[in-house]
């Protein structure tokens, strides 16, 4: 197997193929990490190239799985669109596979108002704007998350997977991930060589050596601890930025327009 996936890996070079499984989420809802677990879990198991292990749909297809990407589905902060103005036909996912990643949305927020001030300079002001925002703020997460739950029957196998639940058990999640995309072959150890590869210090260390060559790990500004990437990987770090007042508008929108994939 392993002499199959290194003679896929070196046809597939350059090339970029149609994906047939994607793994959608919110930004800053934990993606790169589930990323990096799930190549770095095929890398070990075939001896596909260590320093690829973010490009999700050169791994999975040198494993010889349904090519497999990542995405925001329109969300992207960088795209600047209103909660109104979401995609909300789901049809181009029918007779897809699609893991749908979500966390829980006081942390989203403030994960990504760094990343919209401090990486990608799209955003100017408090917090507190931030999260009023139309474009980037609660009803933008909750809208989102409940477009997806009212079309979750869309694509041809679903699956919901939390943050939360990979900071509980990294490997039960990277497991049920694998499993979905068809890699139940990847060895118990080699999933738990994964997750010790993939934790927040190593990951942290990897953008600080910019290891895998890429802008998706590296630190806007070094000096600057929350321009990282990998800026804290907390469960509940929300409590530190925002205000009592900021806690309870959330909440609020939470109780009027969350979902089953909200909290």
């Amino acid at each position: 197997m392993k002499r199959m996936a290194a003679t896929l890996a070196s046809r597939l070079l350059g090339r970029r193929l149609p994906a047939e499984l994607y793994i959608i989420s919110y930004p800053k809802s934990g993606r790169t990490w589930l990323r990096a677990l799930v190549g770095k879990a095929l890398s070990l198991e075939l001896g596909l190239p260590g320093e690829r292990i973010l490009d999700t749909p050169f791994m999975t297809a040198a494993a010889g799985l349904h090519v497999a990407d990542f995405t925001h589905d329109g969300s992207a902060m960088l795209d600047r669109a209103r909660y109104q103005d979401l995609p909300r036909n789901k049809k181009p996912y029918r007779g897809k596979k699609v893991v749908l990643l979500a966390r829980g949305v006081k942390d989203t927020l403030v994960s990504a108002y760094f990343q919209a001030t401090r990486r990608i300079e799209v955003f100017e002001g408090p917090i507190s704007d931030f999260i009023r925002s139309d474009v980037f703020g609660v009803m933008k997460i909750l809208t989102f998350y409940r477009i997806w739950h009212e079309n979750r029957h869309v694509p041809r196998d679903f699956l919901f997977v939390r943050y939360e639940d990979m900071h509980r058990d990294a490997a039960a999640v990277l497991r049920k991930v694998l499993n979905f995309m068809g890699a139940g072959f990847v060895s118990r150890g080699h999933v738990l060589a994964s997750v010790e590869y993939c934790s927040f210090e190593n990951m942290r260390k990897a953008e600080e050596q910019n290891r895998f060559k890429t802008n998706i790990m590296s630190p806007k500004r070094p000096g600057d601890p929350e321009s990282y990437k990998v800026r804290k990987g907390r469960v509940g770090g929300y409590i530190e930025y925002l205000s009592r007042e900021d806690i309870e508008y959330i909440d609020r929108a939470l109780e009027e327009h969350g979902c089953e994939f909200t909290w």
